[in-house]
C-alpha cells in the first residue's frame, strides 16, 4: 500500500509539472510587425505572420492619435488582432516618433522590446510590398543588424542623443535594410 501511495504521488507530482504547448485562440492572429504612418491622422498597419503562417493576416486602420487607432486596431482585419507578439515596429519619417514611443511603452501589450525601424517609403507601402516581413526582420537581425528597442530610442530622444535608425525598404521577398539613418523627424 504504501509503494502504490508513492507512486500515486510520483505520478501527481509530475503531471502537475506537465503543461500543454500554448497555441493561438482561435480566431485570434498575432501581430508580429506593426507599420506606424502620419502625424495626425495616424494610420496603423499590422501584419501578422512569421514562419508557421503561410498566407499572414493583415490589417489596417486610421485616426487623430495613436492610442486611439490602436484600440481599434484589433478588429481592423479578417480576424482579431492581438498585440501581444509584436516584436517590429515600423515607422514612416513622419510619424511624432516620441509620442508613438511612449504610447507604445506605456501600452501593455506592446511593450518596451519591440525594434524600431524606418521606413523609407513610409510603413505601409513596405508592409504592403511583403508577403512575410517578420520572418524578414529576423532574418536582418540574425545577420548582425541591431535596432534599437522602444526603451532604448525613446531614451535616446528624451536625451537629446542621436537616434540612428535602420532604413527598410521593401519588396515581395520582405524588407531589405538600405542603409542606417539619423532620425530627424518630429520628436
Amino acid at each position: 500500500m504504501r509503494k502504490l501511495a508513492l507512486v500515486g504521488i510520483g505520478l501527481a507530482v509530475l503531471l502537475a509539472g506537465w503543461r500543454p504547448a500554448p497555441r493561438e485562440p482561435e480566431g485570434i492572429a498575432l501581430v508580429r510587425a506593426l507599420g506606424v504612418d502620419g502625424g495626425g491622422p495616424v494610420v496603423l498597419t499590422a501584419v501578422c505572420g512569421g514562419e508557421d503562417q503561410e498566407n499572414p493576416s493583415r490589417g489596417s486602420c486610421a485616426g487623430e492619435d495613436f492610442n486611439g487607432v490602436l484600440a481599434c486596431l484589433p478588429w481592423a482585419g479578417t480576424e482579431e488582432l492581438s498585440l501581444t507578439s509584436v516584436s517590429f515596429i515600423i515607422v514612416g519619417r513622419d510619424v511624432v516618433l516620441g509620442e508613438v514611443l511612449l504610447a507604445a511603452l506605456r501600452n501593455e501589450e506592446l511593450g518596451a522590446a519591440c525594434t524600431v525601424w524606418l521606413a523609407e517609403e513610409g510603413a505601409a507601402s513596405l508592409l504592403a510590398a511583403c508577403g512575410d516581413p517578420a520572418s524578414a526582420l529576423e532574418l536582418i537581425e540574425r545577420r548582425g543588424v541591431e535596432a534599437p528597442t522602444v526603451v532604448e530610442a525613446l531614451a535616446a530622444l528624451r536625451a537629446g542623443e542621436e537616434l540612428c535608425l535602420p532604413l527598410l525598404a521593401g519588396e515581395e521577398d520582405g524588407p531589405w535594410l538600405l542603409d542606417w539613418e539619423e532620425w530627424r523627424g518630429a520628436v
